[in-house]
């Protein structure tokens, strides 16, 4: 007889083969999700390595300190490339040109050959530090190479922004320069920048100088000339001097306490007609 106790499956035998059977269909469809990917990775690797291998074809590295390529048609085009480089260049020198003829028709105080082909202007103030490092260390040896030689000119204009004490310096040196010795008392104003400004002490340099003492404490009794001042600090302001020592050399401007070097490099530029 048949027997369907024989044949029939138990209630563990079921679920075990109910989770056989999960597993198998679980096992189908990670299949289909893997291989997408797979070669989506393997797409991405290829295309970054044949980016690799073409991008300096695509996109060439310019060439280290290469000279600017100018690209023209004809031997026209080229000069007229050059003519306007020529232009920038003339037009560079005539503003340089300008500037030096504005200050210098506001500069009162010059030392040297009137037709030097380079004037060296100074915006100085006599309390600034810098100033007496500067005209200590650099300025005797333009004076010894250039300017003995007629090649420089020294023009100085004041700046006293420092203080009452740089403005009382400033006009006891324009009182010396009433009786012709400018330099020399700006020299001494130098020497010894600690010294205060007391109107005894001022006149003191004036009287190592042999001036006319009478005549120079008057003049810094009732400075006569105030405006002449505030108009060089206005013309130092408007040239965009922010300290001092300024200099503009044909109109080339420098800043501070540089070394002589400086100063040489750029007045042989000029006697050699590069600015």
């Amino acid at each position: 007889m048949y027997d369907k106790n024989e044949n029939a499956l138990t209630d563990e035998q079921m679920e075990m083969a109910a989770h056989k059977g999960n597993d198998k269909l679980k096992g189908k469809k990670r299949g289909p999700r893997l291989f997408p990917w797979l070669l989506l990775v393997v797409g991405l690797c290829v295309g970054l390595m044949g980016g690799l291998y073409l991008y300096p074809l695509v996109m060439p590295k310019a060439a280290a300190n290469a000279a600017p390529l100018v690209k023209a048609e004809s031997l026209d085009e080229a000069d007229t490339s050059v003519a306007g480089a020529a232009a920038s260049a003339v037009d560079r020198a005539e503003m340089q040109q300008a500037v030096m003829e504005a200050v210098l028709s506001k500069a009162r105080h010059f030392e040297g050959d009137p037709d030097a082909p380079v004037t060296l202007v100074e915006f100085g103030d006599f309390k600034c530090g810098y100033c007496g490092k500067w005209n200590h260390e650099t300025l005797p040896l333009i004076q010894d190479k250039y300017v003995e030689s007629g090649k420089v000119r020294i023009a100085y204009v004041n700046y006293p922004v420092l203080g009452p004490g740089s403005m009382a310096a400033a006009e006891a040196a324009e009182c010396a320069a009433q009786q012709g010795k400018f330099w020399e008392y700006a020299d001494l104003l130098y020497e010894d920048q600690r010294t205060s400004t007391t109107p005894e002490n001022l006149t003191a340099l004036a009287e190592g100088l042999g001036l006319d003492t009478d005549a120079f404490e008057g003049c810094l009794a009732e400075f006569p000339d105030r405006a002449s001042l505030e108009n060089d600090i206005r013309l130092g302001q408007t040239l965009g001097v922010r300290g001092t020592p300024a200099f503009l050399i044909n109109g080339v401007p420098l800043s501070g306490a540089l070394p002589y070097e400086a100063f040489e490099q750029i007045i042989e530029a000029s006697l050699n007609g590069e600015f």
